[in-house]
C-alpha cells in the first residue's frame, strides 16, 4: 500500500518544467549572485533575495535584531509611511514577504509583469530608504513580544529553544531567530538602522528570479533595486567547535503531552555524503508514514501520532533533528525506541526496497517545487544559499538515482549513533 502511494504521488508530480532545468547564472555586478529561469507562459515575475543577515549576526544582548529589522521591511520607506506603503502594494497586487533564519534574511517579491516597474521601485525604497518610524517600531516590537509569550506556552517551542542552546554550545546559532524579551526590549531605532545598513547589502547577496522577464530586463531591475546598497559583505560567522550535549534534558512544564526535540551533529551541504544522508534521513524518519521511526514508534507501539526528522544545513554546521510528542508515562519508552531504531538502521542500513521507494519519491516529488514562478524562484534561492552550482537544478535527480545501498549504509553508520543523541523534553517524564 505504501509503495503504491509513493509511486502514484511521484508520477502525478512529474514532469519538471523545462524553464527550471534551463536556469542560468546572470552576471550583473560584483558581489551579486543572480540566477534566472525565464518563463513567459504567465504574466508574472517572482524574485527571491537572500541577504547575509540572519539571527547569528545578532549582537550580544540584542537577540532578535535581525528578525526585528526584517519585520520592518514593509513598514514604510522614503516619503511613504507604513499605511501608504501597504496600500501601494495592495493596489498593484504586489506580494512582498520576508523571513529570517540563522544565516539569512530572505525577501520574496511576486508581481504581475505589468506592475514590475512599480514593484521593483517599492522594493528598492524598502531596502535603501527604510523609515523605522517610532509608531511602527512600537507595533512590531509588541507583536514580536506577543509571539514570544505564545511560544512560552508551547512545549515544542520550549524544547526547540533549549535544544538549540545546548546543541550549539555558545555559538550564535544557539539563540532563537525570534529573539527573547530582554533582547527585543533593548533594541533601539539606531540598532535597526545600523543593522539594515550593514546587512541589507550587495556584498554576498543572492538573487533568484523566475517568470515573465528577459535577461536584459532582469539585469536592469537588479541594478535599479540594489545599486544604492552598500557593497561590503558582513564578516564571516565564527566557526563551530563540538556540537551536541548527549543525554536527556528535561524542562518541567505542566502540560498533558510532553514534547521532545532530539538530534545529532549532521553533514554540511558541501560534503559529498550529504545526498546519501538526505536519502538515509527519508528512510529513517523524514518519509512521513513510510519511515522506520513511524513504523516503530507509532504503528508498532502506539506511542505517538507523529514523529518526524530532518537534515538542517547551515553555513557553519549541519544537524539532524527530530520532534515527537507523547504521554508523560511513555516518553522514556519513546526515546528508547528512537535510539534502538537508529542503532538498527546504523548497523544494517536500508533494504533494497526502502532505497528504491525513497528514490522514487524524492525524484518524483521534485517537480512540485517548480509548479509556479514563485516556487521556482524559491527553489533556486534555496540552492543558492546552500552554495550549489546553478546546473545542480538539472543534475539533482540523477545524483539521487546514482546513490547506492552501500552509500546509504556507510553514511547511516557514520551519522546515526544513538550514544551521541541530544534529547530535550519539555513537560514531564514519569519517574523524573
Amino acid at each position: 500500500m505504501k509503495r503504491a502511494l509513493i509511486l502514484g504521488l511521484a508520477l502525478a508530480l512529474a514532469p519538471l518544467s523545462a524553464q527550471a532545468f534551463g536556469a542560468k547564472r546572470v552576471e550583473v555586478a560584483k558581489g551579486e549572485e543572480v540566477w534566472f529561469a525565464e518563463d513567459h507562459s504567465l504574466p508574472m515575475i517572482a524574485l527571491v533575495v537572500s541577504f547575509p543577515a540572519g539571527s547569528a549576526y545578532d549582537p550580544q544582548g540584542k537577540s532578535g535584531l535581525a528578525t526585528f529589522t526584517a519585520a520592518m521591511l514593509d513598514e514604510g520607506a522614503g516619503n511613504t509611511d507604513s499605511k501608504a506603503f501597504h496600500d501601494a502594494l495592495a493596489d498593484r497586487a504586489i506580494q512582498l514577504g520576508v523571513s529570517t533564519d540563522r544565516d539569512w534574511t530572505v525577501v520574496s517579491l511576486v508581481t504581475l509583469s505589468s506592475n514590475a516597474k512599480d514593484a521593483f521601485k517599492l522594493l528598492s525604497m524598502a531596502l535603501s530608504r527604510p523609515r523605522f518610524d517610532a509608531d511602527a517600531i512600537a507595533r512590531v516590537r509588541a507583536q514580536m513580544l506577543q509571539n514570544i509569550a505564545q511560544q512560552d506556552e508551547d512545549p515544542a517551542e520550549i524544547a526547540g529553544r533549549e535544544f538549540n542552546r545546548l546543541f550549539f554550545q555558545g555559538h550564535p546559532y544557539g539563540h532563537s531567530p525570534d529573539g527573547d524579551r530582554a533582547g527585543l526590549s533593548a533594541i533601539t531605532r539606531g540598532d535597526l538602522k545600523a543593522f539594515a545598513a550593514s546587512h541589507w547589502v550587495r556584498g554576498g547577496v543572492k538573487i533568484a528570479a523566475a517568470g515573465d522577464i528577459t535577461q536584459a530586463g532582469l539585469a536592469d531591475a537588479v541594478k535599479s533595486v540594489f545599486a544604492s546598497l552598500g557593497a561590503k559583505a558582513p564578516p564571516a560567522l565564527p566557526r563551530i567547535g563540538r556540537l551536541g550535549a548527549p543525554g536527556t534534558h528535561v524542562i518541567a512544564m505542566p502540560v498533558p503531552q510532553p514534547n521532545a526535540v532530539f538530534g545529532l551533529p549532521g553533514i554540511v551541504r558541501a560534503d559529498k555524503d550529504f545526498l546519501p544522508a538526505y536519502v538515509a534521513n527519508y528512510i529513517l524518519g523524514g518519509g512521513g508514514f513510510s519511515s522506520r521511526l513511524t513504523a516503530e514508534v507509532r504503528e508498532k507501539k502506539g506511542l505517538t501520532y507523529d514523529i518526524s526528522t530532518d537534515l538542517t544545513d547551515m553555513r557553519r554546521a549541519g544537524a539532524w533533528e527530530g520532534l515527537v510528542a507523547t504521554r508523560a508515562d511513555a516518553m522514556q519508552d519513546t526515546i528508547a525506541t528512537v535510539q534502538a531504531t537508529m542503532a538498527k538502521f546504523a548497523g544494517e542500513g536500508p533494504t533494497p526496497q526502502e532505497l528504491a521507494d525513497a528514490k522514487t519519491y524524492l525524484t518524483g516529488s521534485y517537480p512540485r517545487a517548480f509548479a509556479s514562478n514563485q516556487g521556482t524562484a524559491s527553489q533556486l534561492s534555496a540552492f543558492q544559499r546552500a552554495g550549489l552550482p546553478v546546473d545542480y537544478v538539472a543534475r539533482r535527480n540523477d545524483l539521487i538515482n546514482a546513490i547506492t545501498i552501500e552509500d546509504v549504509r556507510r553514511v547511516a553508520k557514520k551519522l546515526f549513533d544513538p550514544r551521541k543523541l541530544t534529547v530535550v523534553v519539555a513537560g514531564t517524564m514519569k519517574g523524573k
